[in-house]
């Protein structure tokens, strides 16, 4: 069995002083502490925004790319494909064997083999094995001296005899070779309009904030008509708190 003493039938009999409420009160002031909260208004100078209204002329393109023609040339290069038999960390038997398979694989080559399919099959270069042997383009400085001195010299579909570089025996065959030259402007058009389109919102977007900063400068209380002025967003922000998120950023 139990008596139980409910505190709210004794409340109204106990009075606190002004005395010990302030006693409490200081006691626990940190308990009351409110945050300061302020209310505000944001101006957003949304570049996705002025992108949509950014146009880029055909006389601005043609004139950027006159005037970066350098930027436009493209190296001689060549398309290759290779059959690896590597030689690194080998002693001079291993070399041996692989130098005679590498002949024996230059043999078939040269008399009709696939060469993508004896690649898959026997060469030893991780990079481009199961790809047939092919390395796609490169340009002079890519490769090593030996490999590079016949890929630069020989003609499309020409296969190279044993080429000897620090990692092994080499079979190369040229594919494809493409002379040093200037890109046309058709092919590069749609990167400088994306450049010119960058740069030009850009200069827009800073041009817009400096602006609306110096309107709400002269009527800091006119924020939603120097939105509607330079075509920015506004968000109203009501009693924040320091560290809050604003809506929408």
């Amino acid at each position: 069995e139990y008596i139980a003493f409910p505190s709210a039938k004794f409340r109204d009999k106990v009075k606190a002083t002004p005395e010990e409420l302030r006693k409490a009160f200081e006691a626990a002031k940190a308990q009351y502490a409110m945050p300061e909260k302020q209310s505000f208004q944001v101006l957003v100078v949304d570049q996705a925004k002025f992108e949509k209204t950014m146009s880029v002329s055909e006389a601005q393109v043609r004139a950027a790319y006159a005037s970066s023609m350098d930027s436009f040339r493209s190296p001689e290069r060549v398309k290759a494909r290779h059959i690896l038999l590597m030689t690194q960390g080998k002693s001079d038997a291993e070399k041996k064997t692989a130098l005679t398979k590498a002949q024996d694989l230059l043999k078939q080559v040269k008399a009709g083999g696939d060469f993508a399919d004896l690649a898959k099959k026997n060469s030893q270069d991780p990079g481009s094995a199961q790809n047939g042997g092919e390395l796609g383009f490169i340009v002079r400085g890519q490769t090593v001296p030996e490999f590079e001195k016949f890929a630069f010299s020989a003609k499309p579909k020409d296969i190279s005899d044993i080429v000897t570089t620090e990692y092994g025996y080499h079979i190369i065959q040229v594919l494809e070779k493409e002379a040093a030259r200037v890109k046309p402007l058709d092919e590069v058009k749609a990167n400088i309009e994306e450049q010119l389109r960058k740069q030009g919102v850009g200069e827009k977007v800073q041009a817009a904030a400096d602006q609306a900063r110096a309107a709400l400068g002269k009527a800091p209380g006119s924020a939603a008509d120097v939105a509607k002025q330079f075509g920015l967003d506004l968000i109203p922000v009501s009693k924040a708190d320091a560290g809050q998120a604003v809506p929408g950023l």
